[in-house]
Protein backbone atom coordinates (compact mmCIF):
# COMPACT_ATOMS: atom_id res chain seq x y z
CA UNK A 1 0.00 0.00 0.00
CA UNK A 2 1.63 2.95 -1.10
CA UNK A 3 1.58 6.22 1.25
CA UNK A 4 -0.28 9.50 -0.56
CA UNK A 5 -1.35 12.90 -0.02
CA UNK A 6 -5.51 12.85 0.22
CA UNK A 7 -6.97 15.34 -2.04
CA UNK A 8 -9.73 17.05 0.06
CA UNK A 9 -12.02 15.66 -2.60
CA UNK A 10 -10.69 12.53 -1.94
CA UNK A 11 -11.43 13.12 1.53
CA UNK A 12 -15.03 14.14 0.83
CA UNK A 13 -15.69 11.11 -1.12
CA UNK A 14 -15.06 8.95 1.56
CA UNK A 15 -17.47 10.53 4.28
CA UNK A 16 -20.37 8.32 3.03
CA UNK A 17 -18.26 4.84 3.26
CA UNK A 18 -17.08 6.00 7.03
CA UNK A 19 -20.86 6.64 7.60
CA UNK A 20 -21.39 2.96 6.31
CA UNK A 21 -18.97 1.13 8.09
CA UNK A 22 -19.81 3.20 11.89
CA UNK A 23 -23.91 1.89 10.76
CA UNK A 24 -22.13 -1.49 10.42
CA UNK A 25 -19.85 -1.31 13.32
CA UNK A 26 -23.20 -0.06 15.49
CA UNK A 27 -25.12 -3.44 14.19
CA UNK A 28 -22.50 -5.24 15.12
CA UNK A 29 -22.21 -4.16 18.65
CA UNK A 30 -25.73 -4.21 19.52
CA UNK A 31 -25.75 -7.99 18.12
CA UNK A 32 -22.74 -8.54 20.46
CA UNK A 33 -24.26 -6.83 23.20
CA UNK A 34 -27.29 -8.00 23.40
CA UNK A 35 -27.40 -11.36 21.18
CA UNK A 36 -24.21 -12.57 22.45
CA UNK A 37 -22.91 -11.32 25.71
CA UNK A 38 -26.44 -11.09 27.28
CA UNK A 39 -28.20 -14.29 25.83
CA UNK A 40 -25.43 -16.43 25.38
CA UNK A 41 -22.12 -15.41 27.84
CA UNK A 42 -23.79 -14.09 31.23
CA UNK A 43 -26.05 -17.26 31.40
CA UNK A 44 -23.08 -19.58 30.43
CA UNK A 45 -21.12 -17.50 33.26
CA UNK A 46 -23.81 -18.96 35.72
CA UNK A 47 -23.07 -22.40 34.82
CA UNK A 48 -19.01 -22.51 34.40
CA UNK A 49 -17.11 -20.13 35.61
CA UNK A 50 -14.91 -19.14 32.62
CA UNK A 51 -16.80 -19.48 29.32
CA UNK A 52 -15.47 -21.44 26.33
CA UNK A 53 -12.85 -19.33 24.26
CA UNK A 54 -15.19 -19.68 21.22
CA UNK A 55 -17.86 -17.71 23.34
CA UNK A 56 -15.75 -14.78 23.50
CA UNK A 57 -14.42 -15.00 19.96
CA UNK A 58 -18.12 -14.52 18.66
CA UNK A 59 -17.95 -11.29 20.39
CA UNK A 60 -15.21 -9.96 18.84
CA UNK A 61 -15.04 -11.78 15.52
CA UNK A 62 -17.92 -10.25 13.92
CA UNK A 63 -16.48 -6.72 14.68
CA UNK A 64 -13.78 -7.99 12.73
CA UNK A 65 -15.39 -8.98 9.99
CA UNK A 66 -16.49 -5.72 9.65
CA UNK A 67 -13.68 -4.04 9.87
CA UNK A 68 -11.95 -6.04 7.14
CA UNK A 69 -14.60 -6.15 4.56
CA UNK A 70 -14.27 -2.30 5.13
CA UNK A 71 -10.64 -2.03 4.91
CA UNK A 72 -10.73 -4.22 1.48
CA UNK A 73 -11.21 -0.81 0.14
CA UNK A 74 -9.06 1.67 1.38
CA UNK A 75 -6.09 2.81 -0.43
CA UNK A 76 -4.10 4.88 2.01
CA UNK A 77 -3.01 4.94 5.15
CA UNK A 78 -4.60 8.12 6.09
CA UNK A 79 -8.05 6.48 5.21
CA UNK A 80 -6.69 3.23 7.79
CA UNK A 81 -6.01 5.31 10.51
CA UNK A 82 -9.02 7.57 10.51
CA UNK A 83 -11.26 4.28 9.84
CA UNK A 84 -9.26 2.94 12.79
CA UNK A 85 -9.75 5.88 15.58
CA UNK A 86 -13.41 6.72 14.35
CA UNK A 87 -14.16 2.86 15.03
CA UNK A 88 -12.06 3.12 18.33
CA UNK A 89 -14.23 5.72 19.22
CA UNK A 90 -17.30 4.31 18.37
CA UNK A 91 -16.44 1.14 20.07
CA UNK A 92 -15.83 2.70 23.47
CA UNK A 93 -18.49 5.17 23.36
CA UNK A 94 -20.72 2.25 22.66
CA UNK A 95 -19.45 0.49 25.62
CA UNK A 96 -19.75 3.84 28.16
CA UNK A 97 -23.04 3.95 27.22
CA UNK A 98 -23.92 0.55 28.35
CA UNK A 99 -22.11 1.26 31.11
CA UNK A 100 -24.50 4.50 31.84
CA UNK A 101 -27.42 2.61 31.11
CA UNK A 102 -26.21 0.24 33.74
CA UNK A 103 -25.87 -3.28 30.90
CA UNK A 104 -24.28 -6.09 33.02
CA UNK A 105 -20.48 -6.17 32.44
CA UNK A 106 -20.09 -3.11 31.73
CA UNK A 107 -20.54 -1.18 34.85
CA UNK A 108 -17.55 -1.07 36.53
CA UNK A 109 -15.78 1.13 33.27
CA UNK A 110 -17.91 3.83 35.30
CA UNK A 111 -15.51 3.87 38.10
CA UNK A 112 -12.70 5.55 36.10
CA UNK A 113 -13.91 6.31 32.74
CA UNK A 114 -10.98 8.43 31.43
CA UNK A 115 -8.35 5.31 32.61
CA UNK A 116 -10.86 2.86 31.24
CA UNK A 117 -10.81 4.86 27.61
CA UNK A 118 -6.95 5.37 28.25
CA UNK A 119 -6.18 1.77 28.12
CA UNK A 120 -8.88 0.47 25.96
CA UNK A 121 -9.26 3.10 23.38
CA UNK A 122 -5.27 2.36 21.99
CA UNK A 123 -5.48 -1.26 22.06
CA UNK A 124 -8.92 -1.20 19.60
CA UNK A 125 -7.23 1.16 17.58
CA UNK A 126 -4.15 -0.71 16.93
CA UNK A 127 -6.36 -3.98 16.35
CA UNK A 128 -8.37 -1.90 13.91
CA UNK A 129 -5.20 -0.81 11.90
CA UNK A 130 -3.96 -4.22 11.82
CA UNK A 131 -7.33 -5.29 10.24
CA UNK A 132 -8.00 -2.46 8.12
CA UNK A 133 -4.15 -2.58 7.17
CA UNK A 134 -3.95 -5.98 6.51
CA UNK A 135 -7.57 -6.04 4.93
CA UNK A 136 -6.30 -3.20 2.37
CA UNK A 137 -3.18 -4.60 1.74
CA UNK A 138 -5.11 -7.39 0.50
CA UNK A 139 -7.87 -5.99 -1.65
CA UNK A 140 -4.64 -3.82 -3.06
CA UNK A 141 -3.08 -6.95 -4.03
CA UNK A 142 -6.72 -8.64 -5.40
CA UNK A 143 -7.05 -5.92 -7.94
CA UNK A 144 -3.31 -6.62 -9.28
CA UNK A 145 -4.04 -10.00 -9.76
CA UNK A 146 -7.45 -9.38 -11.80
CA UNK A 147 -5.53 -6.53 -13.63
CA UNK A 148 -2.44 -8.40 -14.61
CA UNK A 149 -4.72 -12.15 -14.90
Amino acid sequence: MRIRPEHPREVLDELPWLGLATIGLLVTFALEHFIVHKQIILPALEIVAEPPLWMWGSMFVPELVVCFAVGWRLRSWTAVLAYAAAGASLREGFHYLLARAGEPGHIDALKDPFSDFAVKWPTIAVAYVLVLGLAAWSGQREGRLIAGG
